[in-house]
């Protein structure tokens, strides 16, 4: 009877003895990959905002009309509690004429109002002569009043007042080109791995979802944060720029730049406390642009909780969760709704203020506790069209030809000699991804970042 290997006892296998090993061991191993990194959370703002419009250019502009009403400040009194006073107001405008009916802020001129009779224009003032329509009533002024140019007044057979002249406030923002690859070898893309993507076993469709992941975050984190280049396409002598090529580089502006720069910046009395008084100020500071009363409020979860804890105290009746309802279609978020003297706030929570990466209270404390309030409503044209606040302009794909595929926005295209249609002798599969966006706020003076913590 044979005796077994000395390298073999009773109960024990050496596995460098049994050439078939691979095939007789046996592990227990998950096929999915779990997405810890939540990163998809980088394309909410693009989902929310949900609307993409063609571009012609590389940069792109609106209009705004101005106000139609100007208010003025005295800033001194040649003469005052007469029927007929003088003054001067700070102005950086002809906009006071002759005719005008106005009123003012002084306690003593309630219920009253006058006439401009004589206006003299200095160098950023106008000098006011104005009549009240009675002797015995009179007008007063003080440093510091202000005076609002209501209404006009004119005699019968009168002349046509001073023509004003409306212009108009430009804005542009300028389109980012962003980029994106992967690459694998013959060898990679051939070997099976033991983990399982939409059925496949290869390392490929893991990584094209992980570099789709990024490139959509990439843009949604521009559309947050993006700060718009002074440097554009067009620059002969650009400061931003390709190291190697020298050609220009531009980056475009996003909600929190249009929103730092030309609209309304405000917060609460007492960071990371939140009360009515707060609640108020955002009111005033909305009603002050003249700015729709339908509000979304997008913010993270550190912002939101610093609300909660006020809004908590205000009872089932203070505080509703709705399906969020943007431009007449239902989006895929609850959120808590808050309707408080004549406003109704939508709190839309978005992770991508929370990234620790990216917005954390260490990294961008300012948007990490901030909330930006965008009118719910579209914004109507002077002449009754409409047209989304917030949107997304891209450029049309330059690319053509085949080894490619394009949703319109994103184009993917694959060279190598893996590719459908080989492009050269090297074994491999080269795929890029090329999209050209950039924000678009319309209306952004009628927008608010509110900080809260």
């Amino acid at each position: 009877m044979a005796t077994l290997p000395s390298v073999v006892t009773q109960g024990t296998m050496i596995k460098s003895f049994v050439s078939a090993i691979n095939f007789l061991d046996q592990r227990d191993i998950d096929p999915n990959i779990y997405d810890v990194s939540r990163d998809r959370a980088f394309t909410d703002i693009m989902k929310l905002v949900g609307r993409y419009k063609p571009a012609k250019m590389m940069n792109y502009h609106n209009f705004i009309n101005n106000n139609v009403y100007e208010v003025g400040t005295v800033s001194s009194v040649t003469s005052t509690g007469l029927a007929q006073i003088q003054f001067t107001i700070n102005t950086g405008s002809n906009f006071p004429r002759v005719g005008d009916v106005i009123e003012s802020s002084n306690p003593n001129n309630v219920g009253v109002q006058a006439r401009v009779q004589v206006v003299t224009f200095g160098s950023g003032t106008a000098t006011l002569t104005v009549r009240t329509g009675s002797n015995s009533v009179p007008f007063y002024a003080a440093n510091g009043d202000l005076i609002q140019f209501g209404s006009n007044a004119f005699a019968e057979s009168s002349n046509a007042p001073v023509n004003r002249r409306y212009p108009l406030t430009k804005f542009f923002n300028l389109i980012q080109v962003f980029r994106e690859v992967d690459e694998i070898s013959d060898i990679q893309k051939v070997t099976k791995i033991e983990v399982e993507v939409n059925g496949d076993y290869h390392i490929l469709p893991y990584q094209h979802i992980q570099k789709v992941i990024k490139l959509n975050g990439d843009i949604s984190v521009q559309m947050l944060s993006g700060q718009q280049s002074a440097t554009s396409f067009s620059d002969t002598n650009p400061f931003l720029a390709d190291p190697v090529s020298g050609l220009p580089i531009q980056l475009t502006g996003g909600l929190d730049w249009y929103v730092t720069t030309y609209g309304i910046v405000d917060q609460v009395a007492t960071l990371g406390t939140f009360l009515v008084t707060d609640l108020d100020e955002i009111i005033n500071d909305l009603i002050s642009v003249k700015s729709p009363m339908q509000q979304m409020c997008f913010m993270g979860s550190y912002a939101k909780r610093t609300l909660d804890k006020y809004f908590k105290n205000l009872g089932s009746s203070g505080v509703t969760s709705v399906r969020l309802i943007i431009d007449g279609n239902t989006v895929d978020f609850n959120v808590d709704q808050v309707n408080y003297g004549g406003a109704t706030f939508d709190f839309v929570t978005i992770p991508l203020f929370d990234h620790p990466q990216l917005f954390s209270r260490t990294i961008r404390p300012d948007i990490n506790g901030s909330m930006y309030l965008i009118p719910k409503d579209q914004l109507e044209t002077v002449d009754g069209g409409r047209e989304p606040f917030l949107q997304i302009r891209h450029t049309p794909s330059p690319f053509m030809g085949a080894n490619g595929s394009s949703n319109g926005i994103i184009k993917e295209w694959r060279t190598g000699a893996l590719a459908e249609i080989p492009t050269s002798s090297t074994t491999l599969l080269h795929t890029d991804w090329y999209t050209a966006q950039g924000l678009e706020a319309l209306g952004v003076q009628l927008m608010l970042k509110f900080r809260v913590i």
